[in-house]
C-alpha cells in the first residue's frame, strides 16, 4: 500500500488546503472548496494517487478512481 495520498481539507480561518502524504505538505490554499477539489484531483491523477477529500465534520472520505478525470468546465 502507497503511503503517498493527496487531501483536501479546511482550515481554521476557512480556507481549504490541499495536502500530500502522512506529514501534511501544504501544496496550496484556496478560498473555494470547489477549487481546491479540482486542484487536488488533477495532481491526484497525473501522480496516480489516492485523493481524500473532508466532509463538513472534517472526516476524509476516499474519492472512486473514477472520479478524479479533470471536469472540461468548473462550475
Amino acid at each position: 500500500m502507497k503511503d503517498d495520498f493527496i487531501r483536501v481539507m479546511r482550515r481554521d480561518d476557512g480556507t481549504w488546503a490541499v495536502f500530500r502524504g502522512p506529514r501534511g505538505l501544504v501544496l496550496l490554499v484556496f478560498r473555494l472548496k470547489g477549487h481546491a477539489v479540482a486542484y487536488a484531483r488533477a495532481i491526484s491523477f497525473s501522480r496516480k494517487l489516492a485523493l481524500f477529500v473532508d466532509d463538513r465534520f472534517g472526516i476524509g472520505i476516499r474519492q472512486s478512481s473514477s472520479s478524479l478525470t479533470y471536469p472540461i468546465v468548473l462550475d
